[in-house]
């Protein structure tokens, strides 16, 4: 026997069709039962179509329910599908669109601080130069009072040598009476009361102990008879005074008195020795107090010139000192000028850099978004139309879904009559879609047909749409190719 399948009643197509579309997001209003009954159309003009085809061309296409199940399973999942990649195509320009408002916004912005920045480097550079005068006028400054100090201490210098010439000369003048003054306190260190007693205890002196007491109490200022000197010899200080005797400040009288002891070959101490050895340290005594006091008389000019150069040496040391002084400060000034100086010139430079590169960066900010003005203006425009082909998507994917699903067996002639059929269908129950619809242009990747153009693929639409077809159809495609082109 054989089962006759009969043809879906188009209240069973339409019914079936709402089932499928629960869940589907469309429109407020009759879109959801529009589409349905324009899934049952389409099923039914595929049919009437094939019946037609079998007429003309004896070629026989089988429409089952399965086509029908396809197309509504089908408008569901490209519906999905096109919306998502649609939605992001218009994100992505969305996103351009706001990063450029954001560069542009960030360009105003900088615009204003490069302005900022170029006032404070004028204001650093001006800053630098009034530095740089004040620093110049206090070089010049330092210049001169370091000339000056250098001068006065060059001539002080030369000043403080004379006066060591004088203290050298002076020096040695007493280097040559120093030995045998020494000697003779050396001698005179060596008496005792037991010594001063013994020459005390002769109650008629020898004549050279005599005249060596007379030449003792001559120095002492006293009289020059042996009971005076026997008196002072009684003193308990008689030594002390001996030996710290004022050898500075002899008289010239008193030189000249002794002078003539002195110069007695006799009044020596050699020759006192051989009548008290006591006599004969106090007799080397007289020697070299007679001898320092001359040479003494010698170096008191010199002394005089001395203490007098050293006193004006001195004020001019500490006078020198002070400028010394004040020239380091006024260096040391001029050091920290020069310092703030180059930080400000280093703080200058930074800013300019900063400034040149802010203004380079604002260039090139204003480079890019003048290039993109044009496109800035397309993408709006193209945010636009992607919105629109949101809405297109109802009756778009519609129409797409059907061809994907019943026109395969077609020719060219036949898929362009029932797609203007669909179309108007479409129209006439006012459902939104593209007036310049193309099956290609809706599921095909560019890239993809391009590469099967390549792979030998002829151009044309309709083997286009055949690859579309057999690449995004559910159910396994029969492919007859009696050309051989395959």
């Amino acid at each position: 026997t054989i089962d006759w399948f009969h043809t879906w009643p188009e209240d069973a197509l339409k019914g079936v069709a709402l089932k499928f579309l629960n869940g589907v997001a469309l429109p407020e209003g009759p879109v959801r039962n529009n589409v349905a009954e324009l899934f049952s159309h389409f099923h039914l003009s595929v049919i009437a179509a094939s019946s037609k085809m079998r007429a003309e061309l004896k070629r026989e296409n089988y429409v089952t329910p399965t086509h029908y199940l396809e197309i509504t399973q089908g408008y569901k999942s490209l519906l999905l599908e096109k919306r998502k990649e649609t939605g992001d195509a218009s994100s992505r320009l969305e996103n351009g669109l706001a990063k450029l408002e954001d560069a542009k916004e960030q360009v105003t912005k900088l615009v204003v601080i490069v302005e900022d920045k170029k006032v404070v480097v004028a204001a650093a550079e001006a800053e630098c130069q009034e530095l740089l005068k004040v620093i110049v006028v206090e070089k010049q400054a330092a210049d001169a009072q370091k000339a000056q100090v250098e001068a006065d201490s060059e001539r002080i210098s030369k000043e403080a040598e004379i006066c060591n010439a004088i203290a050298a000369d002076a020096k040695a003048d007493l280097d040559v009476a120093m030995p045998a003054l020494e000697k003779a306190m050396s001698e005179v260190d060596k008496l005792d009361k037991s010594a001063i007693t013994e020459i005390k205890g002769f109650t008629k002196p020898p004549p050279a102990v005599g005249t060596v007491l007379e030449a003792v109490m001559i120095f002492m200022g006293k009289k020059t008879d042996w009971a005076t000197a026997k008196t002072e010899m009684g003193q308990s200080n008689f030594l002390a005074n001996i030996k710290g005797f004022d050898k500075d400040n002899i008289k010239d009288t008193i030189v000249a008195k002794i002078k003539k002891y002195v110069n007695d070959p006799n009044f020596t101490p050699e020759a006192v020795a051989k009548q008290s050895k006591a006599a004969s340290s106090l007799c080397v005594w007289v020697h070299a107090i007679f001898l320092y006091a001359g040479v003494a008389k010698e170096v008191e000019p010199k002394r005089n010139a001395l203490k007098k150069s050293q006193k004006e040496l001195d004020v001019k040391q500490k006078a020198l000192a002070i400028a010394q002084g004040q020239l380091a400060e006024v260096v040391a000034k001029v050091a920290e000028l020069k310092d703030k100086y180059d930080t400000s010139v280093g703080q200058k430079n930074a800013l300019r850099a900063e400034a040149n590169d802010l203004s380079e960066k604002l260039d090139r900010a204003d480079k890019l978004i003048n290039g993109l003005a044009g496109e800035y203006t397309r993408w709006q425009a193209a945010i636009g139309g992607f919105k629109k082909a949101l809405m297109d998507l109802v009756g778009d994917c519609l129409v797409a879904t059907a061809f994907l699903s019943y026109a395969g067996p077609f020719d060219t002639v036949y898929r362009d009559a029932l797609v203007s059929d669909w179309l108007a269908r479409v129209k006439e129950k006012e459902l939104p879609f593209s007036p310049n619809f193309s099956f290609v242009t809706l599921l095909a990747d560019p890239v993809l047909v391009r590469d099967w153009n390549m792979q030998g693929l002829p151009a044309d639409d309709f083997s286009t749409e055949n690859g579309v077809i057999v690449s995004r159809g559910s159910r396994w495609p029969l492919m007859i190719d009696p050309q051989g082109q395959a």
